[in-house]
């Protein structure tokens, strides 16, 4: 038994070495092979069993809206699209759920007036508009979610390949899998369409391409206008860490000046009535809603929303285990370039000033930063080398 054991144990140790061998030579493409697959996987998911939610009907109005439409108009379209292309029984869900949606179904005027919400994401809507010539709308939107993971998963892999990286792909590949990646390119929402540029732009932001970061952060803005507060925090965060960036500066001033006539041609009502909205109740109409400011309320939000975080969502849980990691790395003396150190830092400082300002719980409002974030992280450990004496690991290298 003993001599069974210890040829067992050969045998292991000399499998171990080939295969650590056989992945140490061809690290690089089996980590992009792996992400590719991962990606395309997702993709297809998303195109054959998509997901429908109530946002895809204001979406679809948005898009279809032009000058002097009626509501009612908009109304039969949206309804009237998603109707014809789900299900009766996802219909029927999506219709008479609750109270809200009974209301918006039954009530054009007052679905209409909850469209401020959506058009300020203007660049999503404008690229439904535009798609919407070729395919049908809610086809469109459905695309923009599915090619936007194919460029989530391209990005990956060539952040990961810049950094020599690309044999820690399985640590990218859990990331993207706690981080709701595939759920979102099944939904028809402008998360996963504002992390290409977003995570473009600080992947061009790490490379010093200014022009570049410029331009991809300004798209990001223009379809989530919430990620200027991030845009600003990594401005502050790199002059203060003496690794300014015109790029980052250009694409702050850019959003900043456009912020104001965005919110007001969408008809956005602003922040403390989304805030209710969000928080508190899902009033059926927004025509003379102004509910009075209320610290009580406000801080009732952010508690609500930072407990429904931590039992509901993933994304605290990802920072968490990342800036562990990350601590360790310090303690280790494991070396950031300058503008990996400026990344970390400024997502924890934005993600924690976004959620003080507007509290969000769904893991798909933090994507971007979950999906930069981790990004750096593995990029930095794909420096490392180390040895195993005496083992089949011997002079392993994560490079």
């Amino acid at each position: 038994m003993n001599t069974l054991i210890a040829r067992t144990d050969r045998l292991l140790l000399a499998s171990g070495g080939r295969a650590a061998r056989i992945w140490s030579s061809q690290s690089a493409l089996f980590g992009a092979i792996l992400i590719a697959t991962f990606t395309l996987v997702v993709a297809a998911v998303g195109i054959v069993y998509p997901k429908t939610n109530w946002d895809i009907f204001a979406y679809l109005a948005s898009a279809h809206e032009t000058p002097g439409m009626s509501a009612q108009v908009l109304h039969d379209h949206a309804y009237g699209t998603v109707r014809d292309a789900i299900a009766p029984g996802e219909f029927t869900v999506l219709t008479e759920d609750r109270d809200y949606r009974v209301r918006q179904y039954a009530d054009p005027d007052a679905f209409v007036t909850m469209l401020g919400f959506y058009k300020v994401k203007w660049l999503y809507i404008e690229t439904i508009r535009t798609m919407s010539g070729f395919v049908d709308s809610l086809t469109a939107i459905r695309l923009i979610s599915v090619l936007s993971a194919l460029a989530v998963g391209a990005i990956a892999i060539v952040w990961l390949w810049s950094r020599h990286a690309l044999q820690l792909a399985p640590l990218a590949l859990a990331a993207l899998m706690l981080s709701g990646f595939g759920e979102m390119a099944r939904l028809g929402t402008p998360d996963l369409y504002s992390a290409v540029f977003f995570a473009g732009g600080m992947l061009a932001f790490l490379h010093r391409r200014e022009a570049l970061t410029g331009f991809l952060l300004f798209l990001a803005f223009l379809v989530r206008p919430d990620h200027l507060a991030y845009i600003g925090v990594l401005m502050v965060v790199a002059v203060y860490m003496r690794s300014i960036s015109w790029g980052v500066v250009a694409a702050f001033a850019g959003a900043a000046a456009v912020y104001v006539p965005i919110t007001h041609a969408a008809g956005h009502p602003g922040w403390w009535v989304q805030m209710w909205f969000t928080h508190v109740e899902y009033v059926g109409t927004l025509e003379n809603f102004h509910p009075p400011f209320s610290v009580a309320v406000y801080l009732q939000s952010v508690i609500r929303a930072l407990v429904r975080s931590l039992v509901e969502n993933e994304w605290l849980g990802v920072l968490i285990v990342g800036t562990a990691i990350w601590w360790q790395m310090i303690q280790h003396n494991v070396e950031t370039t300058r503008r990996e150190s400026v990344i970390l830092v400024a997502t924890l400082l934005a993600v924690a000033a976004k959620f003080a300002v507007f509290p969000l719980f769904d893991t798909r409002f933090h994507f971007a930063y979950l999906l930069v974030f981790c990004l750096t992280l593995v990029g930095a450990l794909g420096q490392l080398r180390f040895r195993i004496p005496n083992g089949p690991f011997s002079d392993f290298s994560l490079r």
